[in-house]
């Protein structure tokens, strides 16, 4: 898309997350930054720089001349982990340097079981402190560019609360996104008041958007529940430049994870009773079977069931890789093992690894509640199966060990739909987006503000 100018419009995008710091939500907004130039839309991005909780390998695939990082302080990488946590230990008391700390360290240890708990936690970890910092750069940014519209994506919500701030003293239309619920989340707790207020601010804040973007359909409609305007769904999805090396599969029928665990929520043990049967009967042994996860500190937390089940000599648990790397490690595999929380309240839930296995194009083996989004999809796309018991998470591996073992390959739940998967990559998110800008940037702006 063009100005009168003739120039190529821009969007100002408001993001905590973004390339190289690696996790789902840069992966998502990197990848619109980078396809948003093929739909007419020049990309400028506020983000936050050096984001400590995560490493910072993701390739960087704009301009960085494009891209304003700031600093930011967040209680949670800083006082709530640090110190609170157990990732420091206490400053010793012969060393005078650190004396002024013990106090600190001791309040925080004292109330640590309150604010740990589920209702203060977004207090806490939320960065916050990226929003005196962001919104100065956000008014550099407006003076220096001629923007045509502003997008922010959640979470943190300090991202819309900084594009919130922006769009009121500049009237630049607003869209904002929600890569998971702000207040509505079902993730986390929260008693009544708590959950009141924390909608009071979400409606709040979100006040000046023109439209909401939620990533499922049924995000979607809790959003336009809430704030009574309009949500339409974007997808996660995969780009197809990142999986067009050819891997060649192992040699062992293997099982591959690549992200974070929560135990009681994403959980494997489904898969390691099934595995233990089927150890116990003699189909599977160390010697055909591998099932390996790659992911953060989290899957530390598998140590116990591995033990308790006596898998350690098939199931493993790797060092966090690269982006890239996990990538040649999902498309290397016979199966993909996709975790969700089997619970009513994620029945919307699609998570942004599903869209990476289809990208793999290997299938997947998902835990998850039946007949929710996740089911649903990899149904429609043929891409996979998913089960909720013991019983038919063995039949399934059984029958998939046997395929393998006869023919090569899989061909039970694998029927691959491309033009179903087609509609979920980056690129066509992009195209999305940039549709609903143009609509966005088409409307009036606020007069009688300045910068």
């Amino acid at each position: 898309m063009t100005t009168a100018a003739g120039r190529k419009k821009r969007v100002l995008i408001v993001s905590f997350n973004f390339p190289p710091t690696s996790n789902i939500a840069a992966v998502r907004v990197g990848k619109l930054a980078k396809y948003l130039p093929q739909f007419g839309w020049e990309p400028i991005v506020l983000t936050a720089d050096n984001v400590k909780e995560w490493p910072q390998t993701l390739p960087v695939e704009i301009d960085e001349a494009n891209i304003f990082r700031t600093p930011y302080f967040a209680l949670d990488s800083s006082l709530y982990r640090n110190l609170g946590g157990s990732d420091l230990t206490s400053p010793r008391s012969s060393s005078r340097k650190y004396s002024w700390k013990k106090p600190l360290y001791k309040a925080l240890r004292l109330t640590r079981p309150i604010y740990t708990l589920s209702i203060f936690h977004p207090l806490v970890s939320d960065p916050i402190g990226w929003y005196p910092h962001a919104v100065k750069k956000g008014r550099e940014i407006l003076k220096k560019y001629e923007i045509d519209a502003i997008f922010s994506s959640y979470s943190p919500s300090t991202s819309h609360l900084v594009a919130s701030r922006l769009q009121r003293s500049s009237g630049i239309p607003w869209i904002a996104e929600f890569r998971d619920l702000w207040a509505l989340n079902p993730y986390t707790r929260k008693i009544p008041v708590f959950q009141f207020l924390e909608k009071r601010l979400e409606k709040r804040v979100m006040k000046g958007s023109s439209l909401l973007i939620a990533a499922s359909e049924d995000m979607a409609e809790q959003l336009e529940t809430l704030h009574a305007k309009k949500a339409v769904t974007i997808h996660n999805g995969f780009d197809e430049e990142d999986y067009a090396e050819n891997v060649p599969l192992t040699a062992k029928f293997t099982i591959t994870y690549t992200g974070r665990v929560y135990p009681g929520k994403r959980d494997p043990t489904l898969l390691f009773e099934a595995v233990k049967e089927l150890r116990d009967e003699g189909k599977v042994s160390p010697q055909t079977l591998d099932v390996r996860f790659f992911g953060d500190k989290s899957l530390t937390t598998l140590s116990a069931p591995i033990e308790k089940y006596h898998l350690g000599g098939m199931v493993k648990i790797c060092d966090l890789v690269s982006f890239k790397e996990s990538i040649k490690r999902q498309k290397e595999s016979t199966v993909l093992l996709l975790l969700e929380w089997n619970d009513p309240k994620a029945k919307a839930t699609y998570t942004g690894k599903l869209f990476e296995y289809l990208g793999a194009e290997r299938p997947i083996l998902a835990i998850a509640y039946r007949g929710g989004a996740i089911n649903n999809l990899l149904a429609e796309s043929g891409t996979g199966v998913l089960v909720d018991e013991v019983q038919m998470m063995k039949e399934s591996l059984s029958r998939w060990l046997d395929e393998w073992q006869q023919l090569g390959r899989i061909v039970s739940y694998w029927k691959p739909r491309a033009d179903v998967i087609q509609r979920y990559t980056r690129k066509e998110q992009a195209r999305k987006l940039a549709q609903l800008l143009e609509k966005g940037s088409m409307s009036e702006r606020s007069s009688g503000i300045n910068l």
